[in-house]
């Protein structure tokens, strides 16, 4: 066991854990990450022990306290299997040395004295008459008996920790402990079965730390079954050093921050909800106005005599006003559809449909803003067959997709879609020769929290919504898409199409 550790922890071994036997030592970097071990991982950890793993991983009663920032913290009575050991945690050279000792026999001997102190009683036959546990208070236990209203009643002959307490300046206070002790509260509900069970043995508790009388009380809660009857153990434990201080504190503190944590995420989660819901409203109750401007605006523009009456300063200004409600309706869309993807409120219907024709769709919606451009569109249809998807639902992908191949595409370039079969599945490939991505924007593109908005090639104002639509619609179908782009080469968005889903 010695052969191979550093002198600083034999010297350790030697001085703090004699005798050294029967131990497990771990060594861990600063992260908490496993390097190596001496003993047999078997007899304390019920995972096998790999190098490269979380120390947390394997014993999470190290969750929120590794990696240590300590030279030395100690962990004491916590149960690994079916032992119940000390865990010290030792720092030498930019590493830690995590010890395992096993202490099995001292927890053990609680249930011997319990045990013979019953005895000495049945043997005087004065068991059923007497307070079993009537000494317990000498090793600062104090003990509360368990009803059958399940409420728990303190027992004579308190421990002077205790009596310190606030809700129990009187061995006849009926205050119920997991009042006094909230920490009680989650340990009862654990060993609430257990009591149902009513075979005698009994379960320990976590130890967690209380303030009253002005100092800091270490406690461990026993949960018992004797003689038919309940009870719950509470015993105070006199800590020395400041390490050990300083580590029950980290468990609080990290406790703390869960807690906190948790109620910022559900914060959070109502938050989101409300502003999608808010967006989805609001975009729902805009499209009409937005709609009604944009008519009267396309009857002006294609009245070629009302428009011939005015100046040209007007004309430019009409046909502004047009630009910009297109762009608004657009806009307006997108963030309708996004908020209730969002939200989760769409329904994929399937339908059997051929490819090729929602190819075609999705082209002729594209052509008019093609020609604005001087792009030329090349459809491809190499395949032509059935598929199983949401029409509606990716005819809005498709659209999309083309729709920023446009926007990106310098004037009289061109644009490419493709259908083929490839390895039995279906692709669908829109590439353009605009001016391509990093390779920093590919890799998050669908990154929600980055924000990837360009103008296009003409100055067109992007939504920043377009994409996240799209992912959606084929995470959705359980479809595939890939990104393949160039700076200054273009950008190809594929499709694949699973073979289930072909007909």
């Amino acid at each position: 066991m010695l052969k191979d550790l550093p002198l600083k922890i034999v010297e350790y071994l030697v001085k703090e854990i004699p005798p050294f036997t029967g131990l497990l030592l771990i060594k861990v970097d600063g992260a908490g990450i496993v390097k190596n071990w001496k003993g047999n991982p078997a007899d304390y950890l019920n995972k096998e022990l790999k190098e490269g793993g979380s120390i947390e991983d394997f014993v999470p009663a190290l969750s929120g306290v590794c990696p240590f920032d300590k030279g030395a913290v100690r962990l004491t009575k916590i149960q690994l299997l079916d032992k119940y050991c000390d865990i010290h945690a030792i720092k030498e050279n930019g590493h830690y040395w995590i010890i395992f000792i096993d202490q099995t026999r001292e927890v053990d001997s609680l249930k011997s004295l319990l045990q013979n102190m019953n005895e000495d009683q049945l043997k005087s036959n004065k068991a059923k008459d007497k307070f079993p546990f009537f000494h317990l208070d000498k090793l600062n236990f104090a003990t509360f008996k368990r009803d059958k209203e399940g409420t728990f009643i303190l027992q004579p002959n308190a421990p002077g920790w205790l009596l310190k307490h606030p809700d129990y300046k009187s061995v006849k206070s009926t205050t119920d402990p997991l009042s006094a002790f909230p920490f009680l509260e989650v340990f009862a509900m654990e060993v609430d079965d257990f009591w149902k069970e009513n075979r005698e043995s009994y379960i320990v508790s976590e130890t967690w730390s209380e303030t009253f009388a002005g100092k800091d009380h270490y406690l461990r809660a026993y949960a018992a079954n004797f003689n038919n009857d309940n009870y719950l153990f509470l015993k105070s434990f006199i800590r020395e050093g400041v390490e050990e201080q300083n580590l029950l504190q980290a468990f609080r503190d990290s406790t703390l921050a869960f807690d906190k944590l948790a109620r910022a995420e559900k914060k959070l989660k109502e938050l989101l909800s409300y502003k999608n819901k808010f967006n989805s409203i609001i975009s729902h109750d805009l499209r009409a106005p937005i709609a009604a401007v944009l008519g009267v605006v396309n009857v002006l523009t294609t009245d070629e005599e009302e428009m011939g009456k005015l100046n040209e300063d007007y004309q430019e200004l009409i046909h502004g006003i047009k630009d910009e409600m297109n762009r608004l309706l657009d806009y307006n869309n997108k963030l309708y559809h996004w908020a209730n993807l969002e939200l989760g409120n769409f329904k994929l219907e399937f339908e059997d449909v051929l490819l090729d024709e929602v190819v075609k769709i999705a082209a002729e919606t594209a052509k008019e803003k093609c020609n604005e451009k001087n792009i030329t569109l090349n459809i491809d249809i190499q395949d032509s067959f059935e598929v199983r998807i949401d029409k509606t639902l990716f005819l809005q992908a498709l659209n999309n997709l083309l729709s920023n191949a446009i926007k990106f595409t310098p004037e009289g370039n061109s644009i490419s879609v493709t259908v083929k079969k490839q390895d039995n599945n279906a692709i669908v490939a829109v590439a353009d020769t605009g001016i391509g991505m990093s390779e920093r924007m590919v890799a998050t593109l669908f990154d929600e929290s980055e924000s990837n908005t360009t103008l296009g090639t003409s100055g067109e104002k992007g939504t920043g919504l377009g994409l996240g639509i799209i992912k959606k619609i084929i995470d959705a179908h359980k479809f595939g898409i890939e990104v393949q782009s160039e700076q200054g080469k273009g950008t190809t968005f594929i499709i694949e199409i699973p073979e289930s889903n072909l007909k």
